[in-house]
């Protein structure tokens, strides 16, 4: 008789889950911010669009299927209020970090300018469409019945 190596029953007790979550969380961000990080390089070194195609498809896949997923789940964040400054300081921040890059890549002011604004304004749209999206999500969540046993 064949033994099968993998199991559909979990192998791990509670702590040993909630160590495994940890690890996959920090993965998951040491990910997200190294591609960002060489993304941002390639860029800075006027790299060919070509040449960042990659890694930008991975960056963009693991970013909308966790703001799918939040959303979907009603969460938004730990740390940071859902909020009209939200959008504002992130759509700054994203706007000038879209500026300096652009201002490296194609060594022009008026490029690095247009560029920060369009990314600004984009930014702000999508996050408040996020948090508008998560606000009714959570909404929908927090007001659902809650199920018994004899539901299940």
């Amino acid at each position: 008789m064949k033994q099968n190596i993998f199991s559909k029953k979990n192998q791990l007790d509670e702590m040993q889950e909630q160590t495994l979550r940890k690890i996959e969380s920090h993965g998951f961000w040491l990910m997200w911010w190294g591609l960002f990080a060489v993304i941002i390089f390639q860029l800075m070194m006027q790299a060919d669009i070509s040449q960042v195609a990659g890694e930008w498809i991975v960056f963009m896949a693991a970013c909308l299927y966790t703001l799918e997923e939040c959303l979907r789940n009603g969460i938004w964040d730990r740390h940071i209020k859902a909020s009209l400054s939200t959008s504002i300081v992130g759509s700054l921040v994203g706007g000038v970090l879209s500026a300096v890059v652009m201002m490296f890549a194609t060594h022009s002011l008026a490029v690095a300018g247009v560029t920060g604004v369009i990314t600004v304004v984009f930014t702000f749209t999508l996050m408040q469409a996020a948090i508008s999206e998560y606000k009714k999500r959570h909404q929908e969540l927090e007001n659902a019945p809650e199920e018994t046993d004899e539901q299940k």
